[in-house]
């Protein structure tokens, strides 16, 4: 075109973070998305495509919410709670809240926040009990979420958590909550992380270079790379003062493999765009040729398995202490209760029921 703009740049309108709900940094300061955007860091999410980026959120939301059978751990206590305050840190699109609202009470609130909230829903299509707000998760947290929130859930903060030490974050969420409150915290564990092939003849190289090609440029940038906080999350749980720790890993069932590996794949053209072009030398393409002839391989039938581990603790005080500690599970390492091979019994069982059976392991496993 003759101002040398293309037809896109026309029709489309900038990605630039806009304001649809409240603020919540106690201040307007640079880390408010409607003053200094320029210094917001997100570190997936890149300047382009940004539909298939939230499109990629909600299908692991929905993936994570199959394979572990729940949004709260059975282990999170609902009832007696009047006026339940739950809030969602790293809310993303806002489809976790939104999900949970839908099977809680209207007297609940639940308060999404997250650095950019660009992605959620406007606020004029949230329910009433809904809100998004802005909030640096590592930043300070206001006086007024201090000791607010019955229930604090974050997931999938590994590329936020920087020099694989979760500590700064996991102060600031045990500050959000009320004294005998619980805090949920997911994370895919790459320490497990194997390749799985519906035959042994099948080809993996573009999948096994590639956490090799991320693997290499760790020493960049503390994010990237494997992150083995993740294994000792419950631990870091009790150095923290939670108390009632537990800890469950989910495995992904063969059927949904090829999903999980197209959530994975995206994640690295992400990954690829952000942070792997600003870079000198081509990694960010070669990163993407490596994700593309990983899809090949997955559509012949191999796929990517890891945990997803589930952690949750409790804060201390609130009534109820009956002596703390940690409720031990089974089959699991550190006392982790294991979740996924047995259901699924090789495509012959049910699906159904899981979360009964897992609310069934629990009550034993607290009763004994």
């Amino acid at each position: 075109m003759a101002n040398g703009k293309s037809a896109l740049d026309v029709c489309t309108p900038s990605l630039t973070p806009v304001t649809n709900a409240k603020l919540d940094n106690g201040k307007r300061d640079k880390g408010s998305l409607n003053e200094g955007v320029e210094n917001v860091e997100y570190t997936l999410k890149p300047t382009t495509r940004a539909y298939a980026s939230t499109a990629r959120l909600n299908l692991q939301h929905y993936l994570w919410k199959d394979q572990t059978g729940y949004l709260l751990h059975p282990s999170i206590p609902l009832s007696g709670i009047e006026n339940l305050k739950i809030a969602d840190v790293g809310t993303g699109t806002g489809i976790w809240l939104l999900d949970l609202a839908r099977t809680l009470p209207p007297t609940a609130q639940l308060d999404g926040f997250d650095i950019d909230i660009s992605d959620c829903p406007p606020e004029q299509w949230l329910p009433r009990n809904v809100t998004m707000r802005h909030l640096d998760a590592l930043g300070e947290i206001p006086e007024h979420l201090a000791g607010k929130y019955d229930i604090v859930q974050l997931r999938l903060f590994q590329v936020v958590v920087k020099d694989n030490d979760p500590g700064p974050l996991l102060r600031n969420m045990v500050k959000m909550l009320k004294p005998g409150g619980h805090l949920q915290w997911g994370e895919y564990d790459m320490t497990t992380h194997t390749t799985i092939k519906a035959s042994p003849s099948l080809s993996t190289t573009a999948l096994d270079a590639i956490p090799a090609f991320v693997q290499g440029f760790k020493k960049r940038d503390g994010r990237v790379g494997v992150q083995n906080w993740i294994p000792h999350l419950p631990h870091t749980f009790r150095t923290h003062s939670l108390t009632h720790t537990t800890s469950t890993r989910h495995a992904t069932a063969p059927p949904y493999l090829p999903s999980q590996l197209d959530v994975y794949l995206l994640t690295y053209e992400e990954l690829a765009a952000k942070t792997f072009d600003p870079m000198p030398g081509g990694h960010g393409d070669r990163l993407r040729e490596l994700v593309a002839a990983a899809g090949e391989e997955g559509r012949r039938g191999v796929g990517w398995g890891m945990d997803r581990l589930v952690v949750v603790g409790r804060k201390a005080g609130g009534g109820g202490e009956d002596g703390g500690g940690s409720l031990v599970g089974e089959g699991g390492r550190d006392g982790e209760t294991v979740v996924g091979g047995g259901w699924w019994n090789g495509g012959k069982g049910k699906r159904g029921g899981r979360r009964e059976s897992l609310m069934r392991m629990w009550k034993r496993m607290s009763s004994s």
